[in-house]
């Protein structure tokens, strides 16, 4: 995992199914992306702890330790959290579906309706991922096997670049993209734009 510059707009990638954007970052620019590589709890990833961060919490909270994400590398990224829910059932949740979070995910539990809500948090040296519902119960959903994680820091917007193609490698391709054009794009969409694309 290494970094390059940023404005914090993070994209938590969850899926064990990853077709569609290799793990290899994009060279097409001075700064490439950086990324993780699908990060899945308990195997190549910490699992599951149960505590509060910010005042968030109590929670579920994966801790990514990645001494690349140094505070400037926050400060001047997007930085986009991508999540694969695969732990729930079909039923609640499309199977192989990959979203970008903040991520709420609705059903019953019981007779009582439930709310997960996934996020993901850049902090010096770690990625956190969060999972936070208001009864603070986790099972058998939350922590459930089948759920994975990416994440990419994008070097942030310049608005010189909007709509331009960089004239030699020494610019960021991705530069042209605002925030808000980076978090409207699909999975698939973002591999592409990025280089990405298997």
């Amino acid at each position: 995992m290494k970094t390059g510059g940023f404005y914090v707009m993070m994209l938590l990638l969850a899926g064990v199914n990853i077709a569609g954007c290799k793990k290899e970052l994009s060279t097409q620019s001075g700064q490439p992306l950086q990324s993780s590589e699908w990060l899945v709890p308990g195997k190549n990833a910490p699992d599951w702890e149960n505590k509060t961060i910010d005042g968030i919490g109590p929670a579920q909270v994966m801790e990514v330790t990645d001494p690349s994400i140094k505070p400037e590398l926050i400060q001047s990224s997007v930085v986009l959290v991508y999540a694969n829910l695969g732990g729930y059932p079909a039923h609640i949740r499309q199977p192989g579906k990959i979203e970008l979070t903040r991520l709420l995910v609705s059903y019953v539990r019981g007779n009582n309706p439930r709310t997960d809500v996934w996020s993901g948090m850049p902090v010096p040296g770690k990625m956190l991922i969060l999972l936070t519902n208001p009864d603070n119960e986790y099972d058998p959903y939350g922590n459930a096997p089948g759920h994975t994680f990416r994440y990419f820091f994008v070097p942030k917007y310049d608005p010189n670049s909007a709509g331009k193609k960089p004239a030699d490698g020494s610019s960021n391709l991705m530069a042209k993209y605002s925030e808000t054009d980076l978090r409207n794009m699909s999975y698939e969409q973002f591999c592409e734009a990025a280089g990405l694309k298997k």
